[in-house]
């Protein structure tokens, strides 16, 4: 499965599908933020979460920057076919 990872104009970070469906909403950390500290607040890595992903890195992301990416938000998928906000629709 490949996901692409990019920030938008206002840099928030996004996860979406080859075919453009976003999957979640992240976050890169700040230097004053531990992984600790984000873990417990339930927040995960990217690379957590998606571990056999290959992660194609965009806009707006060094992909060496990768690592420090987290997940806020995943956005729920129902069985069978579902209306997912597409890029175009994000904020």
């Amino acid at each position: 499965m490949t996901v692409t990872v990019y920030m938008d104009e206002a840099g928030a970070v996004w996860i979406a599908n080859v075919q453009g469906d976003i999957l979640a909403e992240g976050f890169s950390t700040t230097e004053d933020e531990t992984e600790d500290e984000l873990r417990h607040m339930a927040y995960h890595r990217i690379l957590t979460v998606y571990p056999t992903a290959h992660p194609a890195v965009e806009t707006g992301l060094d992909p060496a920057g990768l690592s420090e990416v987290f997940l806020e938000v995943c956005r729920e998928r129902g069985h069978g076919p579902t209306a997912v906000p597409q890029r175009d629709d994000t904020p």
